[in-house]
């Protein structure tokens, strides 16, 4: 290209020269020197051409053809340097390039100033059984009571399931390099959790993006988990030990956390946020068709900080951690007396708080984790066996249902192959609030699972899981149930 056009603006100033010289008989010897003098400059533009070609393979910029991706393949040339991980080239003119994943073809590598987009996930098969009717077949929180007093033994007995729901899929968003010791970065992340095994709903887990500094400190936007989760137990019921002694949520929030890391090989991470859509998360106590949290100006208010170091009588690099973590706010709601389908008396406000102590530690081939929690009106964030205000009276303002519990889960790595897991968590609300509000006095899960890796990509997990529900004598009788879980998942 670059021939074809210095060879056109010559001709064409040479035509013009030709117009503008005088009109006098052009001699054979004049030909014959034009001639010549075209020759001579096509050879410069020969050898400016190889030059120029051989500027540009030293800069490694190869252009491929590709009918089917249109990608532009990006090699090495001479002087082209790599930064620490390998996968960001710095050519010899200087221009950086970040390689986009060898399986990822179908992407153009990205210029430092881009994001690299990576997508990732799994898509699972569960298939599971009940000895008793539960709260869901697939994502068991307790048992449901064997008789109450309007229905007897109303809730079976078996229950048996195939779901593919809790298959994820999610996208990272993140710029390969900093600037002014800044990264941006984000997740969306989204799963097929819906009301059964045979409906599917698109569900959104986590929508956020963030930015972070080189020097700690760390600024999130969208929706995450909220700031107290630090710890998780190793079993595989898509209910994850809630209302069972392991409170979680994914909630909107805006959070700002700092992190020191320390040359004994420690650090110390202090996160602080607002979260709204609690401390109701969701509910509509009263029914008017408005979110309680959103009837209240309170967000939640949350904190938390996490103390974690290497651990020494490890070879490996297995760290323990220790973490403090809380959370208050307020949400509103109207008194409603269902049997007269009519509203009573003003808003009223109600606490939602709690504190929690969280801890993991690593032994040789064992991991112990844990956490203790206590707190009020939870049911929002899977605590209190989903309870959160209790009406002795429709007319007068309820109680906040407070509430202890927690788990302990105890992993053994046996090899590449192998994992075990052994663990039993709780939830035990304050029988006075309680039984006013569903009547779950008491929930509990005792569990063993066993997990295998087939290879890079496919796991099977087998988990037993022994539940039992006390309840209120008004809302029926004490309950039990034999879970049986069998998963398989591909991940990538």
């Amino acid at each position: 290209m670059k021939k074809t056009l210095i060879t056109l603006g010559f001709c064409a100033g040479l035509i013009g020269a030709v117009e503008a010289a005088p009109t006098d008989v052009v001699t054979q010897a004049d030909l014959q020197a034009l001639k010549a003098l075209i020759e001579q400059q096509n050879a410069k533009i020969e050898a400016q051409a190889k030059r120029i070609a051989e500027l540009e393979g030293k800069a490694g910029v190869v252009a491929v053809a590709s009918s089917e991706a249109g990608a532009r393949v990006i090699t090495p040339g001479e002087g082209t340097e790599t930064n620490e991980t390998g996968r960001i080239w710095t050519m010899g003119d200087g221009r950086k390039f970040y390689l986009a994943d060898a399986t990822a073809g179908i992407f153009n590598p990205l210029t430092e100033s881009g994001l690299q987009f990576e997508p990732y996930g799994y898509l699972v098969l569960e298939a599971v059984h009940n000895t008793r009717g539960t709260d869901l077949p697939m994502y068991t929180d307790y048992v449901r009571p064997r008789s109450n007093r309007y229905v007897k033994n109303h809730n079976g007995d078996h229950t048996s399931t195939l779901s593919v729901n809790d298959s994820i899929l999610g996208f990272k968003l993140f710029s390969p390099e900093s600037y002014n010791g800044w990264k941006t970065g984000g997740k969306f992340e989204f799963d097929l959790a819906g009301d059964d095994a045979n409906h599917t709903d698109f569900h959104v887990r986590h929508l956020y993006w963030q930015i972070e500094h080189e020097s700690g400190w760390q600024f999130l936007f969208g929706q995450n988990w909220h700031l107290w989760k630090m710890v998780s137990p190793q079993e595989i019921d898509g209910a994850w030990m809630e209302n069972t002694g392991y409170p979680y949520r994914r909630s909107p929030q805006i959070r700002v956390t700092k992190k020191w890391d320390f040359d004994d090989d420690s650090s110390l991470e202090i996160r602080a946020g607002l979260v709204k859509n609690g401390p109701g998360m969701g509910g509509d106590r009263d029914g008017d068709g408005t979110q309680d949290n959103e009837q209240s100006g309170w967000c939640l208010l949350e904190g938390a900080v996490i103390y974690d170091r290497k651990a020494p009588w490890e070879d490996e690099d297995k760290r323990w951690l220790l973490g403090v973590a809380g959370q208050y706010g307020r949400d509103k709601s109207r008194r409603y007396d269902a049997d007269a389908e009519a509203f009573l008396g003003k808003s009223d406000e109600y606490d939602s708080d709690m504190v929690m102590v969280a801890g993991s530690v690593p032994f040789g081939k064992f991991t112990l984790t844990g956490q203790l929690f206590a707190g009020e009106n939870l049911g929002g964030v899977q605590a209190g066996i989903g309870q959160k205000v209790g009406f002795r009276d429709v007319t007068r303002k309820g109680r906040e249902v407070s509430t202890v519990g927690g788990f302990v889960d105890l992993r053994y790595d046996l090899n590449d192959t192998w994992a075990f897991a052994l663990g039993y968590g709780f939830d035990d609300p304050t029988d006075r609030e309680a039984k006013y509000d569903g009547g779950r006095l008491y929930n509990d899960r005792a569990y063993v699972d066993a997990f295998y890796q087939f290879n890079a990509n496919l796991h099977f997990g087998f988990e037993y899981a022994y539940l039992t529900t006390k309840y209120d004598e008004a809302f029926g009788d004490d309950a039990d149930d034999h879970r049986l879980q069998l998963s398989v998942y591909y991940d990538f």
